[in-house]
């Protein structure tokens, strides 16, 4: 199979895996080791942006930036303008300016809302 490549960044695994549903922050390293993804997606209200480095409370100590590309995820935003709002505070916090846009105004469902993702 070719590589994946997206705005010039080259991947040679095609799989991203995202962050939640693990029962600990090191079950989740141990299955993006298992995995081969490159890219890992991580929703920010996971993620201390506070730089306050709380190993038990911070997802990002146990992800490996020069091993994985981390894509922030805007799971949460219920409309565009949360989303955007979150995409910048990712962006300020020193995360990649590549965002997985999410947005989901049930969040009992999470139903994608394709009017908002449009905007």
């Amino acid at each position: 199979m070719s590589p994946l490549v997206i705005a010039g960044r080259t991947f040679r695994s095609r799989l991203m895996l995202g962050t939640g549903k693990f029962p600990s922050n090191e079950s989740m390293r141990d299955a993006l080791d298992a995995s081969g993804a490159e890219i890992v997606t991580v929703a920010l209200r996971r993620a201390d942006l506070s730089g306050n480095h709380d190993p038990y409370a911070n997802i990002l100590e146990f992800i490996d930036p020069s091993r994985y590309l981390l894509l922030p995820n805007t799971s949460g935003a219920m409309n565009a303008e949360e989303a955007v709002r979150l995409a910048r505070l990712a962006a300020a916090a020193g995360l990649p300016k590549w965002v997985k846009l999410e947005i989901h105004p049930d969040p009992t469902w999470l139903l994608p809302d394709p009017i908002e993702t449009l905007k």
